[in-house]
């Protein structure tokens, strides 16, 4: 089977297509043929071509809905890369293409469509972007992360619910990928474990917000252990503001965590933004969670999906707006009680779906089985 792959844009696009892959490739014994197409101006070349995955880039904008100068740049680029896909799926001849959002995906799907390869399109988030929105109409088959998100595409032919992959991958680390995260991260058996970490690049306020937090809280509290993943371009500055701080022994700052799906299944309370990844993987291993959507993203759609969890009980939303030491404090230390634990614990498994991978997985070959 011939498989491409596009989205792009940011970890939320490209890291469910790679979940995807991964999994199809283990499943067939390396029978399975792939390329990714995506953009230059994106993340994905460099965590795909990281990944050991062949790669090509086209162009595309995000579409505007007003007249303008402006609009009229982004419908040029976006033909020129509907031309350029084109030309790709034409040579590369895959049994199916699976777009996972971002602007890359529309030239692509259109493409495919035009050429009448089957192809599936899914969607992370509770509330859709404008490019999965018009792919729906042109996809064989629309896969959604989320309970209700059927309900924006009404144009589609089809649309079915998977859950998000990464939910599946979270579960996947062993006991010796386990073991070496409680040595590196000094994990202690006793100590609750809050861990903050909003994405590669972090979020200064938040991260700010913290550390004035951890100063006023954590001294009295040794039964509690605390991980800052401040974001690279950010720990030396929150490295200098903690030592100002005199923090206490049970806060740790590190710039990033190589092994995710290793540290987080051993932490006990989450502070993080709203990204339907990361949404998805909290669920999966039922961790209660402080959400706070980040401001700046398109659309505001981080706000719905930490809605889903606050309304089942799973998690705390604060926004960004509102976040101060005393707010954040509150909202974890809830979660610090056995009992209130117990309960958002609960209520996040049941909104958990640990087997979206291979659902996905199955749409994606299912479609592909209909190619002519």
């Amino acid at each position: 089977m011939r498989i491409l792959l596009t989205g792009g844009g940011t970890g939320g696009h490209i890291y469910p297509a790679l979940s995807v892959w991964n999994y199809l490739h283990q499943d067939t014994n390396d029978a399975s043929e792939v390329l990714y197409v995506g953009t230059e101006r994106g993340l994905e070349r460099d965590i795909v071509q990281r990944a050991g995955l062949p790669f090509m880039a086209i162009h595309a904008a995000g579409l505007r809905r007003e007249l303008s100068l402006s609009a009229l740049r982004t419908a040029f680029q976006t033909v020129r890369g509907y031309l350029e896909a084109r030309r790709i799926l034409k040579n590369f001849c895959p049994d199916v293409v699976l777009g996972t959002g971002g602007y890359v995906t529309l030239p692509v799907i259109f493409a495919a469509h035009g050429l009448g390869i089957p192809s599936v399109v899914w969607e992370g988030n509770a509330q859709p972007g404008l490019t999965n929105l018009l792919c729906a109409r042109r996809a064989t088959v629309m896969a959604v992360a989320l309970p209700g998100s059927e309900r924006a595409f009404k144009a589609a032919r089809r649309v079915v619910l998977t859950g998000h992959p990464r939910a599946s991958e979270i579960r996947l680390a062993d006991d010796a990928r386990r073991s070496a995260a409680r040595q590196l991260y000094r994990l202690r058996p006793g100590r609750k474990v809050i861990l903050v970490f909003c994405g590669s690049r972090g979020a200064q306020t938040v991260n700010q917000t913290v550390l004035q937090m951890a100063a006023l809280k954590l001294p009295e509290r040794p039964d509690v252990q605390l991980i800052l993943v401040t974001g690279q371009a950010s720990y030396s500055e929150m490295e200098q503001l903690a030592k100002r701080s005199d923090l206490p022994d049970n806060v740790q700052l590190v710039p990033f965590v190589d092994d995710m799906p290793a540290l987080l299944p051993q932490v006990d309370v989450v502070v993080t933004r709203a990204g339907a990844g990361t949404v998805a993987e909290v669920a999966s291993l039922g961790i209660p969670a402080v959400l706070i959507p980040s401001p700046y993203v398109t659309g505001n759609h981080q706000e719905p999906n930490a809605a889903r969890l606050v309304k089942h009980g799973a998690a705390t939303m604060l926004l960004e707006k509102d976040l101060t030491a005393p707010t954040l404090w509150n909202a974890v230390a809830n979660y610090l009680s056995s009992s209130h634990w117990r309960q958002a614990h609960a209520a996040a498994l049941e909104l958990a779906t640990p087997d979206a991978v291979d659902r996905l997985a199955s749409v994606v070959l299912e479609a592909a089985s209909k190619r002519s």
